[in-house]
Order: structure tokens, then C-alpha cells, then sequence
């Protein structure tokens, strides 16, 4: 984005105001403000035009980044759809310790603005930097868990989600930090912690006959599974833990699989040996094609949230998902549809062909403890599971009982 710097302009000839301005200047001003109300309202369409044709499929374009850097940040943050247009990885070190909708009420002298959000953005990251160092030693890391279910809304198992229960800050998502952990070198132990827990807790599933079956699914960010001594070190947990490597699904995003293809394939096929179940995270969101998969010994394909959005309304994003659906089916890979969030989206993507789901539609992350009442909530007297109750039928029994 363009730092776009407020300066006050002297005219030792100001223009006329009131009475004396004359109606040819005054059409001129009005024209002139118009013609660039029009010009930034067609570069916003424009974006809009850009997101259905190529965003989906090729979504970091240069062209993207090239208009989105025309528009005004004043405007563009104001903008509902502007706003929805950037992408996480275009403004990666800017919004994310930032409210967008906070951002956008701000009067913008934009210099003011931008310089107060970077010294903010630069304290609160060192001061994240010390902490998080401390943090794996006073316990402050928990899992949350988010359920994965079938077409008929059965729980299949769940994600584990990394939180930070930070003393000043409260619950931290990993968005806030884990990029911090990555340049610090603590992603190594963090994600050790993690893959540790989650094994202990899956292990403890596996000897409960009403959760023996549930899928684990963890993310494994780039920096830890491309070290050298990654698949060692989990093997070392699959020892300690006793576990069933066939209740473990790793989550690896798109880009860390293809840029390092041959290493990451070496590695997958070492762990699939032991049963271990690999999901390529965030499909949707980079530049791989579908022909690249069958390189790939996955077994779960993830659709990004991104494709979500408007898939019960949009017929050009169904037709991306029911592509990806078929393809990925015929490769003998199965679909998981992430960020459901509404029965209509639910509906669609089944009539496409999707078989697993995941978002806020089935539940958030949640504690241990809430997830595993709603594990018990599930699971029917005889032994049989029943779908989970969606957000909506949560609501309509909250204000029942109220």
C-alpha cells in the first residue's frame, strides 16, 4: 500500500469562495470532484470484476496488487468491498494486528494515521517477542478443538487449533504470533508442544469406545516440517504417546508442498507408512493446479474459506468448487469445505459433492472440556452418533431456555 502523505497547499491566488466564485468555476470544481469520485469508483469495480474472473483461481495476480495500489488507502479501508479484496498475503505485516473497520473510521491525514498504526504494530510485537519466550515454560499455550463432520453432520473428528492464553492480552490467535515464533526459531518447540499434546489427547480418545474413531487433524507450519530432523521427532512422540498414528491427520498448507516438493513428498511417504493421514490446507489460496496433486500423497484436499464465501449465491464459485470436487474425487482424494458458516452454504456444497465440513456452521474452537461434551451430545444411548446441532439450532435453544 502507498503511504500517502497530507499536505497543505498555499496558493497566493486562492480560489474565490461565496459570491465571488463564478458559476463556469463552480461547474468546473463540481466536475472536477465528480470526474474523481467516478475514476475511484471504477477502479473499485474494477477490483470487484478482477476478484470473479481471476481472483480465485490466480488470486495474488500482479495485476491485483497494481490496482489495489491506485486506489486511495483513505478510500479503500472505508470500503466494505475494498476491504474484502485485500488478502491476507498482500498486507500481511499491516492487518494483522489490525482492526480493518477501526482503521476505516480513522480521519485520515493519512500520514498521521499509518505512522501511529506502525509504532503501535512495532511495540506490541517486540513486547510479543520477549513473552513468548516465557510462554511454553509458564503453560500458557492450550489446543482448542473444531469439529470436522460428514454430509449428514456427524462429527468425523476434529482440528486442533493453537491458542495463547496471553496474561495481558487474553486469547491469542496464532495469526498474532506464530510469524514472531517463526523468525525467533521458537515455531521448532512450540510445534513440538503441540504435536505432543495433540498425540496424548488422541491417545486418550482411542481408549474411549464412544471416541476411538474420531480423526485428529494438526497444522504443521512450513518452518517446522521442512527441518531435517522433523520426522525423527515425530516419530519420538508417536513412541512416547502409544498412540495410532491412523487417528493423526497432518495439515500442510499448498505452498510449503510445492515449493519444496521433492523433500516434502520424501517425508510424507515416510510417515504414510506408519498410517498417518495428510491434508494439503487452504487449497484455493496459491498457485498450484489440480494436475500438480496426483504428485502428492494426500488423502484430504481442504478448501479454503475464500471460495466459501458466496458459493449459495455464486455461480461462477460453485463451478470453481464442483471442479475441484470432481477432479480431486477422481484422484481418489477426499474434500473437506472449510468455513462453513451457513446453512446455505452447507446445502450447496453437498448438492457439489462434498463430503466433509468444517466452520463456525458446526461449532467454534473450543476448550477440551466443551468439545468433548459436545462429543457425549453426539453420541446417541445405543452407540450410534447423531449430527451435531448447527449454529442456528444452538441459538433456538438458547433463547428457548431463556
Amino acid at each position: 500500500m502507498k503511504t500517502f502523505v497530507a499536505v497543505q497547499a498555499i496558493d497566493d491566488n486562492p480560489i474565490p469562495r461565496g459570491k465571488d466564485m463564478t458559476k463556469k468555476l463552480k461547474k468546473k470544481l463540481f466536475g472536477a470532484k465528480h470526474d474523481r469520485h467516478a475514476l475511484i469508483k471504477k477502479q473499485i469495480n474494477a477490483l470487484r470484476t478482477l476478484q470473479k474472473n481471476e481472483g480465485k483461481q490466480h488470486i495474488f495476480s500482479i495485476q491485483l496488487a497494481q490496482l489495489i495500489d491506485k486506489i486511495p488507502d483513505s478510500i479503500l479501508l472505508k470500503d466494505r468491498e475494498g476491504r474484502k479484496l485485500i488478502t491476507n498475503q498482500l498486507t500481511k505485516g499491516f492487518f494483522k494486528q489490525c482492526d480493518l473497520d477501526g482503521c476505516g473510521d480513522v480521519d485520515m491525514a493519512p500520514t498521521l494515521a499509518h505512522k501511529k498504526i506502525r509504532a503501535e504494530h512495532k511495540h506490541s510485537r517486540s513486547s510479543l517477542k520477549a513473552e513468548l519466550h516465557l510462554a511454553l515454560a509458564k503453560h500458557q499455550f492450550k489446543l482448542y478443538y473444531q469439529s470436522q463432520v460428514d454430509s449428514a453432520g456427524r462429527m468425523l473428528g476434529a482440528e486442533a487449533l493453537l491458542r495463547w492464553e496471553h496474561p495481558k492480552h487474553g486469547l491469542l490467535a496464532p495469526h498474532q504470533f506464530i510469524d514472531i515464533a517463526e523468525q525467533t526459531g521458537l515455531i521448532q518447540p512450540i510445534g513440538m508442544w503441540v504435536l505432543q499434546t495433540a498425540c496424548e489427547q488422541l491417545k486418550l480418545w482411542q481408549s474411549d469406545p464412544l471416541k476411538k474413531d474420531l480423526l485428529l487433524a494438526v497444522n504443521i507450519s512450513s518452518g517446522q516440517f521442512s527441518r531435517p530432523e522433523f520426522v525423527e521427532q515425530l516419530l519420538q512422540i508417536l513412541d512416547k504417546t502409544g498412540v495410532n498414528a491412523t487417528g493423526l491427520k497432518l495439515e500442510l498448507s499448498e505452498s510449503l508442498m510445492l515449493h519444496y516438493i521433492a523433500n516434502t513428498i520424501e517425508k510424507m511417504e515416510a510417515l504414510k507408512q506408519l498410517g498417518i493421514r495428510f491434508s494439503m490446507d487452504n487449497f484455493g489460496t496459491g498457485y498450484s493446479s489440480l494436475s500438480q496433486l496426483k504428485r502428492l500423497p494426500i488423502d484430504q484436499l481442504k478448501i479454503d474459506q475464500f471460495l466459501m464465501r458466496d458459493i449459495g449465491t455464486d455461480s461462477y464459485e460453485a463451478m470453481i468448487v464442483k471442479t475441484i470436487i470432481d477432479m480431486t474425487h477422481n484422484l481418489g482424494i477426499d474434500v473437506l469445505a472449510g468455513g462453513v458458516e451457513t446453512e446455505q452454504q452447507f446445502i450447496r456444497l453437498k448438492q457439489l459433492g462434498c463430503s466433509a465440513y468444517q466452520g463456525y456452521l458446526f461449532g467454534e474452537p473450543v476448550p477440551l472440556n466443551e468439545f468433548e461434551e459436545l462429543i457425549s451430545q453426539s453420541v446417541a444411548v445405543d452407540g450410534h452418533t447423531l449430527p451435531l446441532p448447527t449454529a442456528a439450532c444452538i441459538a433456538l435453544q438458547k433463547s428457548g431456555t431463556e
